[in-house]
């Protein structure tokens, strides 16, 4: 009997041990449960759109405002180059006719000439000019005869003004000089007839080649002429 009692009691015991470790694994699991809720952290917010954000379009800005500058400057540069070109004292040119110089069957010089045959371009002249080559000039044409006058406003170049008639005959040469700065004295230099031409060259040419009243001027190049 006694025997009896004690394995009833020792059952009891186990069975409330049982009972109570039972208990104690659903705390527990709850407990991990909760603990275990993965916290919110700066790792877990979505970064896509600051990571992966496409940098082509900051590379295109880029490359877009460098084009622009290389742009700016080209034209610029292309908008520099064409102001100088009209800002710069122009030089002479090759000339689009000649004239040939002759005295006595004797060519005396042959000299390239920009043509003025218009008023806009007989009013300009050699104006601004800072150079001319050597033997190259600019010839004055007209439709017909008369008494010419010229001066040099303007005019940086000392010349030589060969005034010709109709039929290619110099009736005189001009030296004109440069007037000084500050000056509104241009000088006047006049044909001393009728003349259809007059050609400038640079002062000292005729003095150096003998052309003068009296020696034949050929041109080249001029409408109607050969």
């Amino acid at each position: 009997m006694v025997r009896s009692t004690r394995t009833t009691a020792l059952l009891v015991a186990v069975a409330l041990t049982v009972a109570l470790s039972g208990c104690a694994g659903v705390l527990d699991d709850g407990s991990s449960t909760e603990t275990s809720m993965p916290e919110a952290t700066s790792t877990d917010v979505p970064t896509d759109s600051a990571t992966t954000a496409p940098t082509d379009g900051t590379d295109a800005t880029t490359t877009s405002a460098l084009n622009s500058t290389n742009t700016s400057s080209t034209g610029t540069t292309t908008e520099q180059m064409t102001t100088t070109g009209a800002t710069a004292s122009p030089t002479a040119t090759p000339g689009n006719a000649t004239a040939a110089f002759v005295e006595d069957g004797e060519t005396l010089a042959t000299v390239s000439l920009e043509i003025a045959d218009n008023d806009s371009e007989r009013a300009q002249g050699l104006m601004h000019r800072e150079s001319l080559a050597e033997n190259h000039g600019m010839v004055f044409v007209y439709g017909g005869e008369a008494t010419r006058s010229f001066w040099m406003k303007n005019t940086l170049i000392p010349l030589d003004m060969v005034f010709v008639a109709a039929n290619g005959t110099v009736l005189n040469v001009e030296h004109a000089d440069v007037p000084p700065e500050g000056s509104s004295d241009y000088g006047s230099y006049v044909s001393d007839g009728p003349a259809q031409y007059v050609v400038e060259v640079n002062r000292g040419f005729a003095n150096r080649t003998g052309v003068g009243p009296g020696t034949q001027v050929e041109f080249s190049g001029l409408d109607g002429e050969d």
